[in-house]
Order: C-alpha cells, then sequence, then structure tokens
C-alpha cells in the first residue's frame, strides 16, 4: 500500500501578484511586484497601515529624499544633531 501525503500549500490555486498572511502575520511579496518597484534584498521598508486593507511600502532612503532641504539653515543631518543636543 502506498501512503497518501496532502500538501494544501502544493494544492492551492495561485493567483499571479497575490500573496497570503500568514499565522505569523507574515507575508511574501511576489517577485514582480519587487521589480516593478525597484526593491532589492536588503532595503529598509517603512510599513504604514493608509485604510482598511491597504498597507504601503515606502523604501526609507526615499522617504529621505522627500523631505531633504525642508529643513531651513543647513540640512536634515545638521537639524537632527540639533536636537539630540538638546537632550543631552
Amino acid at each position: 500500500m502506498s501512503a497518501t501525503f496532502s500538501y494544501p500549500l502544493l494544492l492551492m490555486s495561485r493567483v499571479k501578484g497575490q500573496t497570503k498572511v500568514s499565522a505569523k502575520h507574515q507575508v511574501t511579496i511576489p517577485v514582480g511586484a519587487l521589480r516593478d518597484a525597484r526593491l532589492q534584498s536588503g532595503d529598509v521598508l517603512r510599513v504604514e497601515a493608509d485604510r482598511a486593507g491597504r498597507v504601503v511600502l515606502t523604501r526609507v532612503d526615499e522617504l529621505l529624499d522627500r523631505y531633504r532641504g525642508c529643513v531651513a539653515g543647513g540640512g536634515l543631518r545638521e537639524a537632527i544633531d540639533g536636537l539630540r543636543d538638546e537632550w543631552r
């Protein structure tokens, strides 16, 4: 007699561009979406809930670029250093 094994993950139908939230709240981002967003292994992402059912991932360096130059009198680095000095 041969044993019959059930592999539920292999039997699930796959839909391109979709993923499933695991019991540990993890997801795998489809490679096509990663390529289109130009995300690479090692990129640091900010995760924000936009509204119910929508999560936005943004590469952290893009956030810094967006706000670069917004702080008057120098740059972001000087402003951060100044704030750190206030706490000392």
